[in-house]
């Protein structure tokens, strides 16, 4: 962006100490050339990023499907669930440790517990008809502050089923990705540190 005069980044610089006058303003990759030695000491000296504990839920049959051809990748602290029953939930009634889910080994999981220590929940879908068990996993994640992503599965599925799919999700996920190929679901839990 131009500027009729150099005058505020000329004052600014002049106010920091062993700093003198500059005839342009910074570049976009120059902060880090720019620091003083007294402004070196405030520098974080670690990496900008850890992993997170990931939940990723399989709200359906073809969710699940996509899901369990990911669970023996490494991730670091991913738990994967799915629901254990394919009835209906409604969401007024049901409680997170109501919620009927399970490990891909087929023991039981109980909602409270898988998400103590969660950083981000993943809800997965191909079917929009499980929209009272993505609701009852997104209102814990709110009372405890995770946030919910989801992402619909859209490989092979008309558009209409894909419509229905987000329209279940979001009014519960921050973030609604839609994915026309299955590798996104790995592409995504990494972007997401999982």
């Amino acid at each position: 962006m131009p500027h009729d005069s150099d005058d505020i980044f000329e004052a600014d610089n002049a106010t920091r100490e062993g700093r003198g006058p500059v005839d342009h303003p910074t570049g976009p990759h120059a902060c880090a050339r720019a620091a003083t030695a007294s402004e070196l000491r405030f520098r974080i000296q670690r990496p900008n990023s850890r992993s997170r504990a990931s939940r990723i839920f399989a709200l359906d049959a073809g969710a699940a499907e996509a899901m369990f051809a990911i669970t023996e990748d490494p991730w670091n602290g991913a738990h994967f669930l799915t629901l254990a029953n394919t009835d209906a939930v409604d969401p007024a009634v049901t409680a997170a440790g109501d919620l009927p889910l399970a490990h891909p080994d087929g023991s039981p999981a109980n909602l409270a517990d898988e998400m103590e220590g969660a950083d981000v929940v993943v809800l997965l879908a191909t079917r929009g008809d499980n929209e009272g068990a993505a609701e009852v996993v997104a209102r814990e994640a709110f009372n405890r502050k995770i946030m919910c992503a989801g992402l619909a599965l859209g490989a092979g599925r008309a558009d209409a089923t894909v419509d229905r799919v987000v329209n279940s999700m979001r009014r519960f996920a921050t973030v609604l990705v839609v994915a026309n190929d299955d590798d996104y679901i790995p592409a995504m839990l990494t972007a997401l540190r999982a």
